[in-house]
């Protein structure tokens, strides 16, 4: 049987990085083939832009070292072989493109002093392909994938992510595609999370109560707090906060019913604003851009609930938290 043309090449349809080696390789039926060769031409003028010479072999298969091709074109491959007698065939030209991977950068986390944090990377490309699509992933300490976001198809690659546990590490990874199919990846870049929280110690008081029992009632007595640096006061009755952190360390103290008022001012969007921690639950408070609306996420006894207040527009807050009756109200006006 007479020496075929090679088929079935592997890099048909495909875009690979000519930064690495690339591998080719191919069928062929009838005589065995004693030696080929491989040829790369750009598509757009065939020019030959790589040749690997008659290599005496019985492979159906090559690989080119890194960096024998351009990065970013449209190109054609061709594989000759030949048998034992000096025959040969030609497979027919198959197109694939060569494009960089996206680079995809991180800029250093380090500590996370936040129960939410939104984690964003940057989108590159070597060729300036746009960018068609982008995932990302937490992982825990041991890189078990925890969560991923949606594939979304647009920029900024950001994700925000809820309920970071103060004393743990993690890992959060971003890929991206290209619009030519190239996939980057930021790697894993580790991240620690530690933030502190409220002691929350209670004034208890019981009585006997005649024919009923005892009666325990307790009650706020003072609100104890300090910042990390030397404090700076706004008009000498407001705390500027958006360079320091102010820490409840003694003394807060809730009913099970109690009303909390806040002012803010040039609040950060997307990150907790205040956060609440008991024995038994947590509360966090953020302000979303994308609905104009403050957010309190309550978790209580591994009972998770969402509030959101109306729409408020503004440089200045005026908020007020609720609980009564174990139903939260939250509400506010615009200063």
């Amino acid at each position: 049987m007479a020496i075929q043309k090679p088929y079935n090449i592997s890099l048909k349809g495909t875009t690979v990085d000519a930064k690495d080696s690339i591998k080719v390789s191919w069928q062929s039926s009838g005589d065995m083939s004693t030696a080929f060769e491989v040829r790369i031409y750009r598509n757009q003028d065939n020019n030959l832009i790589y040749d690997s010479g008659l290599i005496t072999s019985f492979a159906k298969a090559y690989s080119l070292p890194a960096f024998a091709l351009p990065n970013g074109y449209e190109l054609k491959v061709q594989v000759t072989i030949w048998d034992s007698s000096n025959n040969f065939a030609v497979s027919d030209t198959e197109i694939f493109q060569t494009s960089s991977r996206p680079n995809i950068s991180v800029s250093p986390i380090g500590i996370v002093n936040s129960q939410s944090y939104e984690f964003s990377a940057s989108y590159t490309q070597t060729e300036n392909v746009p960018l068609r699509s982008w995932i990302a992933f937490l992982y825990d300490k041991d890189r078990t994938l925890i969560s991923q976001s949606n594939v979304r198809t647009s920029a900024p690659l950001v994700y925000l992510i809820h309920y970071l546990k103060s004393g743990s590490s993690y890992f959060i990874e971003f890929q991206a595609t290209s619009n030519k199919g190239s996939v980057g990846t930021s790697g894993l870049i580790p991240f620690t999370v530690s933030y502190l929280q409220p002691d929350i110690s209670i004034n208890l008081e019981a009585k006997n109560v005649k024919n009923a029992g005892i009666q325990l009632s307790w009650q706020t007595i003072q609100i104890i707090g300090k910042t990390t640096k030397q404090p700076i006061y706004l008009n000498g009755e407001k705390l500027d906060l958006r360079d320091d952190v102010f820490t409840f360390t003694d003394g807060f103290h809730v009913d099970a019913d109690f009303t909390l008022k806040l002012w803010f001012e040039d609040i950060k969007p997307y990150t907790d604003l205040l956060v609440l921690k008991g024995q038994n639950g947590i509360m966090t408070l953020q302000y979303w851009d994308d609905d104009q609306r403050f957010h309190l996420f309550r978790e209580v006894y591994n009972y998770r609930s969402h509030y959101a207040s109306q729409p408020l527009t503004g440089s200045g807050y005026f908020l007020c938290i609720q609980q009564i009756g174990g139903d939260m109200n939250i509400f506010g006006e615009v200063n």
